[in-house]
């Protein structure tokens, strides 16, 4: 008899702890690391790259035209933040001309979705 109460108070107990920890799981995973983009923005953001920046750069790793490749230029240990990459589209740098009056506002924050995602 004393058994059967133990196991069945683990078994409540291991219940319990799961339902806690499930139930503020979702909270925690929604909770994002860094600026979330909508899939629509992502995929708003290939298409301007591909019509206005995929002339000069590339999306593979270790592949450079007449820019460096972007790829993973947002990700690892010397990614560029969203208003570094903002302010060089806009206002260029070295060999990269401004895109200001180029690229709406919006075109820029997708192409900046686009980068994030790669």
């Amino acid at each position: 008899m004393k058994r059967c109460f133990a196991g069945v108070l683990v078994a409540l107990l291991f219940v319990f702890a799961v339902r806690l920890f499930s139930s503020s799981t979702p909270a925690l995973a929604q909770q994002p690391a860094g600026k979330a983009y909508s899939a629509a923005n992502v995929q708003a953001g290939e298409s301007v790259f591909l019509d206005k920046c995929f002339q000069c750069h590339s999306i593979n790793k270790g592949e450079v035209r007449v820019g460096p490749s972007l790829y993973g230029v947002m990700k690892g240990p010397h990614a560029k933040s969203a208003a570094e990459v903002r302010l060089q589209v806009t206002k260029g740098k070295g060999k990269m001309p401004p895109f200001l009056d180029i690229l709406t506002p919006a075109q820029v924050e997708q192409v900046i979705a686009y980068l994030h995602s790669l």
